[in-house]
């Protein structure tokens, strides 16, 4: 599976390198308290893979703590999740619903924070589904109806973003 270069660093430095037998990284670790909220999204076209679960718990404003599942997820999964989390916690429920999923200047800030040049569109993709599953977990704290999780565009072959020394082959070794 070809990957971006920004989305092998962050997982091989964030997720990976804190992985082992013992321990999960902080993002994917049980809550301290039992969650207010939670959702689930298939993240992977054509079904059976990428299944994101995400806790959250809020009060009536923001926010508190995240917990993270991934079942079958791939790196690109596992970074957006994180990425996602780490952007969530504090953060008004508002401003977390304000965002829009499908306009790409409104995931920005997650591109941001995957550090590394250009916008990956593996992230994208991937950032597109956990940004609708952190939203459905806040609506699930509210008591609202869920919104039913759009299938986002696949990752192009070639992004205009990336460079060509940017797709990389996992190999064995950093493979989750």
């Amino acid at each position: 599976m070809a990957i971006s270069r920004p989305v092998h660093r962050y997982y091989a430095e964030r997720i990976f390198a804190r992985t082992s037998r013992d321990q999960a990284p902080p993002n994917f670790r049980p809550l301290a308290v039992p969650h207010t909220g939670m959702s689930t999204v298939e993240g992977c076209r054509g079904g059976g893979k990428n299944i994101l679960e995400v806790y959250v718990v809020a009060d009536e404003a923001q926010v508190e703590a995240v917990r993270l599942s991934c079942g079958l997820c791939n790196p690109a999964m596992y970074v957006a999740a994180d990425v996602l989390a780490d952007w969530a916690r504090g953060r008004a429920l508002d401003e977390i619903l304000s965002m829009d999923p499908l306009r790409l200047e409104d995931l920005a800030p997650f591109f941001e924070r995957l550090g590394g040049p250009g916008r990956p569109d593996d992230a994208r993709e991937k950032f597109q589904y956990a940004l609708a599953a952190v939203q459905n977990a806040v609506r699930d704290h509210r008591g609202v109806p869920l919104v039913p999780v759009p299938e986002f565009a696949a990752p192009a072959d070639r992004d205009v973003d990336d460079f060509e020394d940017d797709d990389i082959e996992l190999d064995e070794e950093t493979q989750p």
